[in-house]
């Protein structure tokens, strides 16, 4: 009791500092529009105003685009060719593809893989139809003692 009578006597002698102290808590903190709701939503719409402007340049370039296209028929060679990797009749097409270094494996870390080697039929079938060499791992043969996978062409 003799606690509480002392708290008691320390508002009763600080009431404006006491009253000041609450008020700042709920206005600063407590309240549903407390000065750190705010902060968190002033910076959640200058997040949401820089999305904005990038969708809004995103727009730009694609209506610029879609507009070449539809009026320029270079633009729609130029959108095929790089695009879907189209191709005339009388062009070869030779595609390079930026690869990660993390990615590439060096010879000597991968295990080698063994090629068997072709019967009479199976050359003689390949050799009619002019398939290269498959097998059924999923390696092609390029010579008698290197293979690559499929997959790490991809």
């Amino acid at each position: 009791m003799g606690r509480l009578l002392t708290i008691w006597n320390f508002i009763a002698r600080h009431k404006y500092a006491a009253t000041l102290l609450i008020f700042v808590l709920i206005i600063g903190v407590v309240d549903e529009n407390s000065f750190w709701l705010r902060y968190e939503r002033n910076k959640e719409i200058a997040t949401l105003k820089r999305e904005i402007e990038r969708y809004q340049t995103q727009y730009d370039t694609e209506t610029a685009q879609l507009e070449a296209l539809t009026t320029d028929p270079a633009a729609v060679e130029r959108m095929a060719r790089e695009v879907y990797l189209m191709k005339r009749d009388n062009e070869d097409l030779y595609v390079f593809r930026d690869v990660d270094p993390s990615q590439i494996q060096s010879r000597k870390h991968v295990a080698p893989v063994a090629v068997e080697p072709k019967t009479e039929a199976v050359a003689a079938e390949q050799e009619t139809t002019g398939q290269e060499g498959e097998t059924a791992e999923g390696t092609t043969e390029v010579a008698a003692d290197e293979t690559t996978t499929t997959e790490q062409q991809n």
